[in-house]
């Protein structure tokens, strides 16, 4: 009887052992996979994002930019310090991950996804075809958006407000 009460408990802990070290997964997490190309274009497509100025019928012209008619859209980080106009306050930034999305329409409807996202003080850009297809891929302000993002009037290099 005490050894199978000890069979048992030895068994019973091989079984143990084998459940913890075997069903474990050693699966590396990378942290920047979350700020990765496809992973910043897969969040261009939340549908909670609230419209500039709240109006999610209205195409601004375009005119001021390289960018055509589009519709400006913000997660609830970045409107939630937005003025009652629809604007951020002068010398003001966003806060740590904003993120910003301008849909750029041509024939009616979406062509490019342009955004703005908000990673360690600074932003990360990119933009994309609605099928997916990269434009470019622009990390940490180096690259030519930040020339015409840096004229006189922008708001944390947001323009939009300086037109609209």
């Amino acid at each position: 009887m005490k050894n199978s009460k000890t069979y048992a408990l030895l068994f019973s802990t091989v079984i143990i052992c084998i459940t913890l070290f075997c069903c474990t997964k050693k699966v590396g997490k990378n942290p920047l996979l979350a700020y990765s190309d496809l992973a910043l274009f897969d969040s261009t497509n939340n549908q909670n994002y609230k419209y500039y100025k709240n109006k999610p019928d209205t195409l601004l012209s375009g005119i001021h930019g390289p960018h055509g008619t589009f519709k400006l859209r913000f997660n609830s980080i970045a409107y939630a310090v937005l003025t009652d106009a629809g604007k951020l306050p002068l010398s003001s930034t966003f806060p740590e991950g904003s993120f910003i999305v301008k849909d750029v329409y041509k024939n009616n409807q979406i062509d490019i996804y342009a955004y703005m996202y908000k990673h360690n003080n600074t932003w990360l850009w990119g933009e994309v075809k609605s099928n997916g297809t990269f434009i470019s891929k622009i990390k940490d302000g180096q690259n030519v958006c930040v020339g015409c993002h840096s004229q006189t009037g922008n708001r944390d290099l947001v323009v939009a407000f300086n037109f609209y």
